[in-house]
């Protein structure tokens, strides 16, 4: 009876340490884990604390088996509060928050997911193991759209076509 009791309890210690959940990196060490693992590709999440899609791209794709594995294998995946007050070092250059209206974003958050000249949340935003841009997805995907990105950049596709031609099967 004793042993039947301690399983549960090794269950319950050890769910915690499960590989269906995304092992976030601080943006400011980004570049570092992705060249000392030699992962690929930086994939930052840009949210927002209000924001009810980025919750939701939190609760589904993120916890998608497909997307885990992808992103395990290439990215080093980086989640970035695009309101962020504090200064923020990324590649040698400090960003600071701007202020506009009653909110704001970080400037790294601007520089790195406005599309137009817009800020969306969640936004997408995929770098090479150096921390250039290489492209950002502003709005809410859902696992069958994130592996499509996620698969886009692992095969290279990226230096040959553009997103649509690539999802399109082109």
């Amino acid at each position: 009876m004793k042993k039947l009791a301690f399983i549960p309890l090794m269950l319950v210690a050890f769910s915690g340490m499960a590989a269906d959940d995304v092992n976030w990196s601080a943006i400011e060490n980004a570049v570092t884990t992705a060249k000392s693992s030699g992962k690929k590709f930086i994939l930052v999440d840009l949210y927002t604390d209000w924001c009810g899609w980025c919750k939701k791209m939190d609760e589904g794709a993120l916890k998608d088996a497909n997307v885990l594995t992808i992103l395990h294998s290439d990215f080093t995946p980086v989640k970035f509060n695009a309101e962020n007050p504090n200064p923020v070092t990324f590649n040698g250059k400090s960003y600071g928050f701007n202020k506009s209206g009653q909110r704001g974003a970080n400037q790294l958050a601007l520089d790195l997911g406005s599309t137009a000249g817009k800020l969306g949340y969640p936004t997408l935003v995929v770098l090479d193991a150096n921390g250039n841009k290489l492209q950002s997805f502003p709005g809410f995907k859902d696992a069958e759209t994130l592996t499509a990105i996620l698969r886009y950049f692992q095969t290279g596709s990226y230096t040959k076509m553009d997103f649509q031609q690539f999802q399109s099967g082109q």
